[in-house]
């Protein structure tokens, strides 16, 4: 049995967890822990203490966990077995994460599938050591970051994939337009796997989105570029998107009717034009006016006030009632009822 002085890390740089590779230890020994370290003592698989920076004599007066982890005295000082593990409480930010796979995500803008994926770089430090060695490291002799990353790859990734498209989704964002609210998007996800990290005594630090692109050859990339472009100019132009199909149905129809050639062309275009013009203009006439007081002059039709005696355009008395029906419109013959085109009942003056 090697009777040690002195107990300090002596591993790789950049790991999280670095095991002491002896276990046989006396009371006397210093056990030195360096800033941003914690020391874990464990016995039998089972955690005794975890002791914070500093230097420490290991001694049952100073340590009361020695008491349990010392037998037999033994010429003054005690022997006893022990792994030691130092945790590593530093930011380590180098961490990248990237999406395993393209994400099938429909677009909110223009509703084109497209193959979408995301990368980025996040930091961690480790906020409760014995939570750490009891959920992740295990009896590992080290524990680096990458280990760290490989084990929560598949988990990182469904909250990456899921919050992403929450985003962009509830906030009708084009994924084109993505690379604009990276720290915004960030700042969700980091929020999202607060509550994971906290149970394995982690805590993330900067974690960041770097890109989220699609592969420029894809044709579902192209149609997305072809459909905004699109949209942009009918917005300069104030076009929506009806009137850009009215005046595709009417080159369609344009084409269909100067198949011929020529000047039949012509015509057929404006003969179809003068249908669709006449059409509006019938439907506007059989809407009567209104009649502000509900008569017109018999003789001439002008309208006529409510209390007018002769009509002003013609001079002629007003007739006691009225001459024209004040639903249609149509004339009436004097000393009708009733409008002999709708049947409302006409009212004395």
């Amino acid at each position: 049995m090697s009777l040690f002085q002195v107990i300090k890390y002596d591993g790789p740089p950049h790991v999280l967890v670095w095991r002491h590779p002896k276990n046989d230890m006396n009371t006397g020994s210093r056990l030195v822990v360096g800033p941003s370290q914690a020391a874990v003592f464990v016995r039998g698989g089972e955690i005794c203490d975890v002791l914070g920076p500093g230097t420490y004599i290991l001694d049952t007066s100073n340590l009361p966990i020695l008491s349990a982890l010392i037998k037999l005295p033994f010429g003054g000082k005690s022997p006893f077995t022990a792994e030691v593990y130092f945790v590593n409480q530093l930011d380590v930010l180098d961490v990248k994460w990237g999406t395993a796979r393209h994400i099938q995500f429909q677009d909110p803008v223009c509703g084109v599938v497209i193959p979408l994926r995301a990368f980025g770089q996040y930091g961690v430090r480790i906020t409760d050591p014995r939570r750490f060695l009891e959920r992740l490291t295990g009896a590992s002799k080290s524990f680096a970051a990458q280990n760290l990353a490989d084990y929560f790859r598949g988990i990182l990734n469904s909250h990456i994939v899921e919050e992403l498209s929450k985003f962009l989704l509830s906030r009708k964002i084009c994924f084109l337009e993505a690379n604009a609210h990276l720290s915004e998007i960030g700042a969700d996800i980091t929020r999202s796997l607060e509550p994971l990290f906290e149970e394995y005594g982690i805590e993330t630090v900067n974690f960041r989105v770097s890109s989220v692109n699609a592969p420029e050859g894809d044709p579902s990339v192209r149609r997305l570029r072809e459909a905004l472009d699109r949209r942009h100019e009918m917005n300069v132009l104030q076009f929506d998107y009806q009137q850009d199909r009215s005046f595709d149905i009417l080159e369609e129809a344009a084409q269909n009717l100067g198949a011929g050639g020529g000047a039949a062309a012509d015509v057929g275009v404006g003969a179809a034009l003068g249908s669709v013009l006449s059409g509006m203009m019938q439907e506007a006439l059989r809407t009567p006016s209104p009649l502000r007081g509900g008569r017109r002059c018999a003789a001439c039709g002008t309208e006529l006030g409510a209390d007018a005696a002769f009509c002003p355009q013609c001079g002629k008395p007003a007739d006691s009632g009225p001459a024209y029906c004040t639903k249609c419109g149509a004339a009436l013959t004097k000393g009708s009822r009733f409008c002999g085109k709708c049947g409302r009942e006409v009212s004395p003056s």
